[in-house]
């Protein structure tokens, strides 16, 4: 395989403050950024500067049929930032005539005109962060927006979709966050669903090193539901959007039918990309390349990659397969599941080998196909839902378990 990857990943850092579940590759820039002429707009020009750099020091490429632009919070650049951005991938790579362009926004860091600019730019999917719906939630996990703010965003885009001048969009809520019991999740739901969004990803709050929710954690002053009350919340996702149309085709992400993010299957199906950004990771052909996360060693990672040589994994274009162990913990996060026999040929395992790897996988798995965990049709397996789904991890621990066991010598 060495065609060259079709989907480009782009980090727009900035925001306006770290929420307190967050650890991603961010720069907060307070609440009165101005990124064209006022303030910060120095950061953000000086950003963007390496950023087409890094873009550009790609010298062999293929049109692209999906764009995904994520941060940090890419709603705090001004549309023409936007539209530069769009422009020098179609006069450097090309795009093609259909594709995918998303972009992430959160509520109350655009308003309407910002929306018609950015669709104007060439965005056609939008991916609106709210969260949650209810004002004490939102306070309690460090979001800057309100209720108000993210009814009227949802609204905006709404109208946009309806009125045929965007693809789709999807509507991202985080399940199990502090002051977030069922009757609480209830409502977000139920409310979510008013706007009838085309898409909607649901996340469940992980407690990470370095966040504010990871020191109250550590100091007991942070009281989240407990496994029973999640799973119950988890469980009742589920059935809610499975009976207002929606197919669970991901582990977190829910759609109406043709409304599935094509650039997220890229990742989920081991095909190839391009990344860009402080902290982004690439994976053209099988190997991944992780950029710095802080900004100044950014700068000067770009600067050695123009001046010098491209890191090997942006040039080598003999696909480096990725470990087996990876690609069944991403295949079963899709609703179709993997094909276990197909997956195992790319090893090159003689059929004794072979044999026996299948039977101790099986092995670790009977017990996760008698308690319905698992499903076996063949030789694909794929998660049960809702129960599969939701304890997803019970069977990939033991996957893990399994490899490290037949590699361990």
């Amino acid at each position: 395989m060495n065609k060259y990857p079709r989907s480009a990943y782009v980090h727009i850092p900035f925001c306006h403050r770290r929420c307190f579940y967050c650890d991603f590759a961010v720069i907060p820039l307070g609440n009165k950024v101005e990124t064209l002429q006022g303030y910060g707009s120095k950061t953000v020009k000086e950003y963007l500067y390496f950023l087409y750099k890094e873009i550009l020091s790609i010298k062999h490429k293929s049109p692209l049929s999906t764009i995904y632009i994520g941060g940090g919070t890419p709603s705090i650049l001004d549309p023409k930032q936007i539209k530069e951005l769009i422009d020098i991938f179609r006069e450097n790579y090309g795009i093609d005539y259909g594709a995918e362009i998303t972009m992430e926004v959160d509520p109350a860091s655009f308003n309407q005109d910002d929306l018609h600019g950015f669709i104007d730019a060439g965005i056609n999917r939008f991916s609106l962060g709210v969260q949650s719906f209810d004002n004490q939630i939102l306070e309690k996990s460090g979001r800057r927006h309100l209720k108000e703010d993210a009814e009227k965003s949802c609204s905006w885009l709404k109208r946009e979709y309806d009125s045929g001048l965007i693809k789709s969009w999807s509507l991202d809520l985080i399940q199990n966050l502090p002051l977030s019991g069922y009757k609480e999740w209830q409502d977000d739901l139920k409310k979510a669903l008013t706007f009838l969004p085309p898409h909607i990803s649901i996340y469940d709050l992980n407690i990470e090193n370095g966040t504010v929710f990871k020191k109250l954690v550590d100091l007991g002053k942070l009281k989240l539901p407990n496994d029973e009350e999640a799973f119950r919340n988890s469980e009742s996702t589920h059935l809610i959007l499975k009976s207002s149309g929606y197919s669970r085709y991901e582990v977190s992400n829910y759609c109406l039918p043709r409304h599935q993010s094509r650039h997220n299957r890229v990742y989920w199906s081991g095909l190839g990309w391009w990344s860009f950004g402080q902290g982004s990771t690439s994976s053209p052909w099988g190997s991944k390349l992780t950029r710095p996360r802080v900004s100044r060693d950014y700068r000067e990672w770009v600067i050695r990659q123009c001046k010098f040589n491209l890191d090997s994994s942006l040039t080598n274009k003999d696909f480096v397969y990725k470990e087996l162990d990876e690609k069944i913990m991403l295949g079963l996060r899709l609703k179709e599941g993997i094909d276990i026999k197909e997956m195992f040929k790319e090893q090159n395992w003689g059929n004794k080998k072979f044999e026996s790897n299948f039977i101790k996988l099986l092995k670790e798995w009977d017990r996760f196909l008698e308690s319905g965990l698992l499903v076996r049709k063949g030789n694909r397996f794929f998660l049960s839902q809702p129960k599969g789904m939701e304890l997803s991890n019970q069977v990939l621990v033991s996957m893990f378990k399994w490899w490290y066991e037949i590699n361990k010598d």
